[in-house]
């Protein structure tokens, strides 16, 4: 016994056949078109009596578009932000008053390439260096200010 398979139209190489004879496709003689819908208007191009095609050209035309959309929404910013992350965390340098990611304050007191040792009233504590989350710089204080 052989199997049949339908596959849409877009993926199959050639035309259906229908699995019985009460499926009739679409088009074919004898098979019943269905009444178009009062002031339903056809799509232009579009053969008569022809339902419009679901993929045209304008789906090649926005796929494309969704992804630089996409990039310039989502990719480039989350780049940028890494970037400024990493010169961030090159530019520390002992007695730099840092916050952590958890939201401890502290000042540092060793660097190496991995981690950071923070000192924290009169406790040491190591964290890793990506751990780091902004540098707190001292701004002159504004005047006129009450």
């Amino acid at each position: 016994m052989r199997a049949t398979y339908h596959l849409p139209i877009a993926f199959s190489s050639r035309p259906q056949q229908p699995a019985s004879t009460s499926e009739k496709p679409a088009g074919a003689p004898g098979a019943a078109t269905p009444a178009a819908a009062p002031g339903a208007t056809q799509a232009p191009g579009a053969p008569a009596g022809q339902p419009p095609q679901p993929c045209g050209t304008e789906m090649w035309v926005m796929a494309p578009a969704m992804l630089l959309i996409m990039y310039f929404m989502v990719i480039r910013p989350d780049q940028k932000r890494r970037k400024e992350q990493q010169t961030l965390l090159a530019s520390i340098k002992v007695g730099d008053t840092v916050v952590t990611a958890g939201g401890l304050h502290g000042v540092v007191a060793k660097l190496t390439d991995k981690t950071v040792t923070l000192k924290v009233d009169a406790i040491l504590a190591t964290f890793d260096r990506v751990a780091v989350a902004r540098v707190v710089r001292d701004e002159a204080p504004a005047q006129g200010k009450a």
